[in-house]
């Protein structure tokens, strides 16, 4: 071998890649790791020449195969060793073990496709604070098959996003050949974007590929633009430990060509010598890290401290605020906006045309490095505004309607809500996704649905409600301050209305005094024995009632209007129904596994004597048609008839 391929520094960096990570695999057959193992042996060189070439300012995005991006990148494989192990003292704790690493701009998760737009959100940051760092996002051939990829690659393309996409392909996705499953060609893919080009390999002994990275590297410092550079290479080992059905021929040949290979059959003596002293202070190492602690359940799961109220939550007497919601809310993103680090982002909210419901109207004329339009790609709103936050961003993501959320779960359930606990609370994703759900507009099945019932129980998240009485100041504020990531659910129709209220004679409305307030609507002079628990775009067809009720029933109701759905604000609710005797949750969510649901099993677990119901929209699609949508959604009649079966 060529001694000036290649730097004696980069061979050992090789050869401890390689060891650590069979390493590991003698640790898995001896029952020391828990889990499961992906390693990149045979695959080195493509984790050297990018991850091992950037500055420390400079991050790296990696995904289930990450060990030696995370060497190459960081040089700490101690504590990569001792996560595997699930030490405490592991990069994370032990929590994240194999697929899930935080260090320093290290960022790693094994869901395929989900960092793509995680990684262009943390470089787009970068952009926005106009410094010299780059990053690269690692994904293999396999990826390919994943939308949000290409949603990616448009939205780096068409911003000019400074990030190279490196794609190692090593034949196969999984278990699957690469002839079986991708159509086309990796290269045209790329350049259909308009996105520079770039191609490596691993094989042979002449390592091109250090150079080849490098310009790379420091083609997209200099011009502030994408890359994407395919990497061939091949993968010696198993894709999991021992899950490997490919024809053993076929992995002794690729072997012969492999690098470090060709240099143990090159020169000898070099190699080995090298080999076996990395190996021996792997192994010294592992004698004492077998007997290391690991993290207690006390330190992982401890519950954070609540803020410092009596028990009771008390209350105090609200005014609503003049004004249309809608223009409320645009007003307070004005004064959000005042900060540089807040973002606003979404389809179709530029101006002129200012966002479906106009909440956006004026901003990205008045702060157009703010505000950032995006094409229709929701999986890519939440991915990008997630690694936004990582950067140290406050992004507040808009999409269009509740309905589309779906199409954006992975990066809430897989990412945000994973950040703050997968990392073992070394970071936070402060991320706000904003939405409009509620039918009444005739849109039909598809664009008049709340389907929050869908989010519940996310880690980290808290999912909150706006209504048109409380002023959204007061709610974009709080979500604001929050380090971890929120859902405000909005309705589209109360966006027109505005929040004059007119009660019933002896009643009153009060606001909790708690930093996320809720609306409490009760009788002045005596205890309401029934309280319906409302939130969003059910509370008009509540509270316009309560007198009606009280008339027909000749009952006292009190209305508990919910700003925050989950989690379950306990002392609120333990405050508010002391002296209530039954209880009816209203939510206009299609029946089945609701917010009510999950309400009222909290009451009938913890809370004695109490008549307990929740009523919701009928189990169907929504249809367009007024008069089936008026008997679809929560109605009056509805509530009429289950409160009354609800104190009976």
């Amino acid at each position: 071998m060529e001694k000036n391929t290649i730097s004696h520094k980069l061979i050992k960096t090789l050869i401890r890649i390689r060891n650590v990570e069979q390493t590991f695999l003698d640790l898995f057959s001896q029952g020391h790791l828990n889990g499961t193992v992906h390693t990149c042996i045979g695959q080195e060189l493509s984790a050297l020449a990018f991850a091992g070439q950037l500055k420390k300012t400079d991050f790296v995005f990696s995904n289930h195969r990450c060990h030696g991006h995370f060497i190459a990148y960081t040089n700490e494989w101690k504590p990569l060793m001792l996560e595997l192990l699930g030490k405490k003292d592991g990069v994370c704790g032990g929590v994240g073990s194999s697929q899930h690493l935080q260090l320093y701009n290290f960022f790693s998760n094994g869901i395929q496709g989900g960092i793509m737009p995680m990684a262009a959100g943390f470089a787009l940051g970068n952009k926005l604070k106009q410094n010299d760092a780059i990053g690269v996002v690692y994904i293999g051939d396999g990826t390919l098959g994943e939308g949000v990829v290409y949603e990616t690659l448009n939205f780096i393309s068409k911003k000019e996003i400074p990030v190279i996409v490196v794609c190692e392909n090593n034949k196969y996705a999984q278990s699957t050949p690469i002839e079986y499953n991708l159509a086309g060609s990796i290269e045209l893919r790329a350049k259909a974007f308009g996105i520079e080009f770039r191609n490596s390999s691993t094989s042979g002994e002449t390592a091109n590929i250090i150079d080849e990275a490098k310009a790379s590297i420091d083609w997209v410092r200099a011009n502030k633009k994408p890359i994407f550079h395919l990497v061939d290479t091949y993968r010696l080992k198993a894709h999991s430990k021992g899950d490997d059905d490919r024809d053993q021929s076929e992995i002794e040949t690729n072997a012969k060509n492999d690098f470090l290979n060709i240099l143990a059959e090159n020169d000898p003596e070099y190699f080995k010598k090298e080999n076996d002293k990395i190996q021996a202070e792997i192994d010294k190492f592992i004698e004492t890290a077998l007997t290391e602690d690991e993290l207690s359940i006390e330190d992982y799961n401890y519950a954070e401290q609540e803020e410092k109220y009596r028990e009771d939550v008390e209350f105090s007497p609200y005014e609503t605020k003049k004004g249309r919601l809608v223009q409320k809310m645009n007003a307070s993103f004005k004064k959000l906006l005042e900060d540089k680090k807040v973002i606003f982002i979404g389809e179709d909210i530029m101006d002129p045309y200012g966002g479906a419901f106009k909440v956006s109207k004026g901003l990205s004329d008045t702060f157009p490095e703010q505000v950032i339009g995006t094409s229709i790609s929701e999986g890519l709103i939440a991915g990008v505004s997630n690694g936004l936050a990582l950067n140290g961003f406050k992004p507040f993501a808009e999409f269009m309607f509740g309905d589309f959320t779906a199409l954006a779960f992975d990066q809430m359930i897989n990412h945000a809500s994973k950040i703050y606990n997968m990392y073992n609370k070394k970071v936070t994703c402060p991320v706000v996704f904003r939405t409009p759900m509620g039918g009444g507009r005739g849109y039909g099945p598809t664009h008049s649905q709340s389907i929050e019932k869908h989010y519940i129980g996310m880690d980290a998240f808290e999912i909150c409600a706006s209504n048109r009485y409380l002023d959204p100041d007061i709610i974009l504020n709080y979500l604001y301050e929050r380090k971890h990531p929120s859902l405000l659910i909005e309705n589209k129709v109360d966006y027109a209305k505005n929040s004059t209220i007119s009660l019933p004679n002896g009643y009153e409305m009060l606001q909790s005094i708690e930093a996320l307030p809720s609306i409490l609507i009760r009788p002045t002079s005596d205890h309401a024995k029934t309280t319906i628990i409302t939130y969003g775009g059910s509370a008009d067809v509540v509270i316009n009632n309560i007198e009606n009720y009280f008339y027909e029933y000749d009952n006292l109701v009190q209305v508990l209007l919910l700003t925050k759905i989950d989690p379950i604000p306990k002392r609120l609710l333990k405050t508010v129904l002391q002296n209530a005797s039954s209880v009816l949750f209203v939510e206009e969510g299609n029946s089945g596994g609701t917010v009510g649901d999950y309400f009222i099993s909290y009451l009938a677990q913890n809370f004695n004597n109490l008549n307990l119901k929740a009523i919701a929209s009928e189990r169907i699609s929504i249809p367009s048609a007024k008069s089936l949508e008026d008997t679809v959604l929560i109605n009056k009649a509805n509530i009429y008839s289950n409160l009354n079966g609800v104190d009976a």
